[in-house]
């Protein structure tokens, strides 16, 4: 049931009787408070293209949102993507119908948001939230968008919650102001989202050296100073000129970093400080505003703008019957949420951490360009909000445990063991190739005899050594799934497969031993003669310049997609787009199917033939065969017996918990 003790509603949880009335009423009574403010009722689809999506949120999208192909067809819906939020798809019909002009909207519905297996959050929620789109007043937007939304709560009767307000056009408005190399602010507003690069920017912007180049660059950044040709020369040098990504985009950046702006530092030690101190800031709204315009008044920055939109959204805040100067600030809250750029809002309940914010919203004008107004976009500012959420934040709220975990697709009841003729303990070798008889040999020479049966032709073996021990034979690309599900208790594969097809590994699957061979390196490569492409930073930058030149997102082939995206956004590189690659992924580049590629290579002579060259430090994990252990699995008395057994001969634990 959905009610005051039934928490937050579990993916899969079906609303009947009086449970759906409850939720009907409640959202009838948001959407009769919305008409009330002007807001019309909109339908967006739950399918769209994808493309737009991707566009706007880049390849992290696939790890949030279900995409699937579309198909194809006359519209050319080559991939479809089933609603993630509401944002995006009432901004583009707003815009279908024409963006100069003022609406309101109001949608509610359900959103879909993929989870990691065990999250215990949902993959389907309502949503319910308004969208005021044009408004010639700004700030009074904003008051009447934070007010509806929370006079939606009080219309549920949530309690206990607490809202914390941000700007992210004071990040940007202070980014404008200082004097700095034009390429440094270009990088710095596009990693304000991404709070970790945009600190490592900073901190190498104020550095007094930078690190030492090499060879390659320091012969690039030379011939840069020597023009066109001589960077021509020393580009193709390096390799066979590959890809879409062109020459002359090479030399601009090349005479950029050549140029006397590239000279360290970019910034000054207290430009630097006065960023880090203007994100610091946080309290009361109305003590935040004294404090930020005397910090910039000292530092004799002039962000008279942006302090007068404050203040305006401030006396709006209390026009409309909010206490203004009391709401909750936070200079740094909103730059986990990319396409906001102005005020941001939240409302949580502290003292129920396991639910997620109740409301949220903010201000994306930039958004509207993206989506194809004209000039510096149109005003735009909305928040949604979670009906059952709000309904689990009613009174009475007595201190309560989290709900169960939620039930996901994945979540389905473990498939039973793989069935042996004999064995309590299963274990899972490569069912062939040079990687099966090296995991043989690595058992043999500890005492552990195993035998293909059935003259080899059979995906059955024999095992002697160990009472109750069992083998299976399966590709070492089904191990890692057979594992995560419990249907073996043991098994032997890359651990490239393992970090790649099993959700937070680690706490599905126990790394028991490295075996010592199958070793291979997952890294990062470019076209060799990519001569101003040495590290992530550098890719993350031509990325960008690829964009603006071509109109796309920048290509990377590769078969290894999870682990890509986690090395990117942990590299604060996004502007990218992931080609999938189960062929020969050397090739990508020369055959114009991407610009770049993440792939598993032992001595590099492949990528060598191939006029490719690994980043600096574009190595995302050493790999090689490992034993592995099922946190899954049914451990019962006999198998723990059989892996005793095991463990005396290998000289090391194989049960999960040990």
């Amino acid at each position: 049931m959905v009610g005051a003790d039934a928490g937050w509603v579990n993916a899969g949880t079906a609303r009947h009787g009086a449970a759906l009335a409850d939720v009907d009423a409640v959202v009838e009574a948001i959407t009769r408070l919305y008409a009330s403010a002007g807001y019309r009722p909109l339908v967006p689809p739950h399918l769209f293209q994808a493309e737009v999506m991707l566009d706007l949120y880049g390849e992290d999208l696939r790890s949030r949102a279900f995409l699937f192909p579309g198909g194809g067809g006359e519209d050319g819906m080559e991939e479809l993507c089933l609603r993630p939020d509401f944002t995006v798809p009432v901004a583009i019909a707003h815009g279908e119908a024409g963006w100069a002009r003022a609406a309101k909207y109001a949608y509610r519905g359900p959103v879909f948001r993929r989870q990691e297996r065990g999250a215990g959050r949902p993959i389907e929620y309502l949503q319910a939230g308004i969208e005021n789109i044009g408004a010639l007043d700004p700030a009074a937007a904003e008051a009447q968008v934070l007010s509806l939304t929370l006079q939606g709560l009080e219309t549920v009767e949530a309690e206990g919650y607490r809202v914390t307000t941000g700007d992210l056009g004071i990040v940007f408005a202070l980014l404008d102001a200082i004097i700095m190399p034009k390429w440094l602010r270009r990088r710095l507003r596009r990693h304000v989202w991404r709070p970790k690069r945009f600190a490592d920017l900073i901190e190498e912007a104020v550095a007094l050296e930078q690190p030492p180049q090499s060879p390659r660059r320091s012969a690039i950044l030379a011939a840069a100073r020597n023009g066109l040709p001589a960077i021509d020369s020393a580009a193709r040098a390096e390799g066979e000129v590959l890809g879409m990504r062109g020459l002359s985009e090479m030399a601009e950046r090349a005479i950029d970093l050549s140029g006397p702006a590239a000279a360290p530092p970019h910034l000054a030690p207290e430009q630097g400080a006065l960023i880090e101190a203007v994100l610091s800031l946080a309290g009361e709204s109305g003590e935040v505003l004294g404090r930020l315009r005397d910090l910039t008044a000292a530092a004799g920055v002039d962000l008279s703008r942006a302090i007068e939109a404050f203040e305006r959204r401030l006396d709006a805040f209390n026009r409309a019957g909010l206490d203004g100067e009391a709401l909750a600030f936070d200079a740094r809250f909103g730059r986990a949420l990319e396409y906001y750029d102005g005020f941001v809002f939240e409302v949580t309940v502290p003292d129920r951490p396991w639910l997620p914010p109740l409301a949220g919203g903010g201000r994306y004008d930039s958004l509207t360009i993206e989506l194809g107004a004209a000039g510096h976009g149109v005003p735009a500012v909305g928040a949604m909000l979670r009906p059952e959420a709000a309904m689990a934040a009613r009174a009475p709220h007595e201190p309560a445990a989290p709900p169960a975990p939620a039930p996901t697709l994945a979540g389905a009841p473990s498939l039973r063991r793989i069935a042996l003729s004999a064995g309590d303990l299963v274990l899972a070798l490569p069912s062939k190739g040079r990687l099966q008889q090296d995991t043989i040999d690595w058992f043999a020479a500890r005492g552990i005899a195993i035998r293909r049966t059935g003259a080899g032709r059979e995906y059955s073996a024999a095992v002697e050594g160990v009472p109750g021990l069992g083998v299976a034979l399966l590709s070492a690309g089904e191990i890692p799934g057979a594992l995560e599900a419990g249907q073996i208790h043991l098994g032997v594969t890359g651990e490239d497969l393992i970090q790649e097809r099993v959700a937070n590994w680690d706490r599905r699957v126990a790394l028991l031993s490295r075996m010592g061979f199958g070793h291979a390196d997952l890294i990062v490569a470019v076209p060799a003669w990519w001569a101003d492409v040495e590290t992530m930073a550098d890719l993350d930058e031509a990325a960008e310049r690829f964009r603006a030149r071509h109109g796309q997102a920048m290509r990377i082939a590769t078969k290894y997609h999870a682990l890509t995206r986690q090395f990117f956004r942990r590299c604060g590189v996004a502007d990218y787009r992931i080609v999938d690659s189960q062929g020969a992924t050397e090739a990508a580049p020369k055959n114009q199917s991407a610009e770049a590629l993440v792939d598993i290579t032992s001595s590099g002579e492949t990528l060598r033939a191939n006029h490719l060259r690994v980043l600096s430090d574009g190595l995302i994990l050493r790999s090689q065969a490992c034993l592995f252990a099922s946190r899954a699995g049914t451990w019962t008395d006999a198998a723990r017996t059989a892996a005793a057994h095991l463990s005396k001969k290998l000289a090391t634990p194989v049960l999960p918990d040990a």
